[in-house]
């Protein structure tokens, strides 16, 4: 099996940086690419300066300087064509996502993995222009890596098994805990959680609590974000659309009609930035029985329980792995 030495990134927003960084600790060849040579430049001169501060802090080595001062930032798609492995992190369309895939097949050299960090589109539907739809795959990494120790590893009917093994030993190489998934059973970690904030959507409109103060008694049983927080912070649009393509896989397509049709109504169809947050729209703080805020944690957990273990068995993926999974994820331990 081929070893991967030479790893390109391509995508230059908050996870392409967090990518880069998080593999910049280990002793792969790191390319970045970005469109814009501008911002090329910027890249190059704010890495350059956090490097010199940890060689000048003892932070790292001379050794490890001198590996870190040969990596690459390019605005050349070409610049790409030797690496044996791609991750790709820039928006979440599906168009654009497929013609940068196609165009990377036509760059790179046969043995290389092209593998998208995409968080609701699947590896099938961004090989469909591509010749080596065996060499795609998804690698799912949670923002921030450093602190989201869980990757979500997804095959498509195409995907060979060799490619599978290199992503596999890739993994494990930079420490990462994975769950291996197909495209029936994709996404599933956010698809559990997605869940949750349907059935949270549901309460927070029998109980009239508002958005924050209801994310305040939820993070009793989710730490580490609020369910309403998440989303204004994701993006009503990015939401709107990773939900779409989870109620593709689910039968029951109706029960994400309500929370579409709240993100929906909360961006104009301009597609501008310029949503109106959950928390923004919040008007009043409620004297909130503790009967009440004990409720609500239950019923928040029942569904947490209810379909991690219809995801576990009807995907047949380990039901520990999907609770360390959704423990690394956000913070609640099931």
């Amino acid at each position: 099996m081929n070893e991967i030495k030479t790893i390109g990134i391509v995508g230059s927003g908050k996870m392409g940086l967090d990518i880069f960084n998080y593999l910049s600790d280990f002793k792969y060849e790191l390319m970045w690419f970005t469109r814009n040579s501008d911002h090329k430049e910027i890249l190059r001169n704010t890495y350059h300066k956090k490097i010199k501060r940890q060689l000048k802090h003892g932070i790292i080595s001379q050794e490890i300087f001198d590996i870190r001062l040969k990596y690459r930032i390019t605005n050349n798609l070409s610049d790409l064509s030797e690496c044996d492995l791609i991750i790709e992190s820039v928006i979440e369309e599906p168009e654009i996502k497929s013609v940068l895939f196609q165009k990377l097949d036509e760059i790179v050299k046969p043995s290389c993995i092209l593998a998208s960090n995409s968080s609701s589109i699947l590896p099938s539907e961004l090989s469909e222009n591509a010749q080596r739809k065996n060499r795609i795959l998804g690698l799912h990494f949670f923002y921030p890596i450093a602190f989201k120790n869980v990757v979500e590893l997804i095959s498509s009917e195409f995907t060979d098994d060799i490619s599978l093994e290199k992503a596999k030993f890739f993994l494990n190489d930079i420490k990462r805990f994975y769950i291996e998934q197909n495209e029936c059973n994709a996404f599933v970690i956010n698809r559990i959680l997605l869940q949750i904030q349907i059935v949270a959507l549901e309460l927070l409109k029998e109980t009239g609590i508002g958005f924050k103060q209801f994310d305040d008694i939820a993070r009793k049983l989710i730490p580490e974000f609020g369910l309403f927080e998440m989303m204004d912070h994701v993006g009503h649009n990015t939401m709107y659309n990773a939900i779409m393509n989870y109620s593709r896989m689910d039968s029951d397509k109706k029960k994400y009609e309500p929370l579409l049709n709240e993100l929906k109504r909360r961006y104009p169809d301009s597609g501008k930035d310029t949503s109106n947050l959950f928390y923004d729209t919040d008007s009043e703080v409620l004297d909130v029985p503790e009967k009440t805020e004990h409720e609500i944690i239950s019923k928040l957990k029942e569904t947490a329980d209810k379909y991690l273990k219809k995801y576990s068995e009807d995907s047949q993926i380990n039901l520990f792995n999907l609770k360390k999974g959704m423990e690394e994820f956000c913070g609640i331990i099931l």
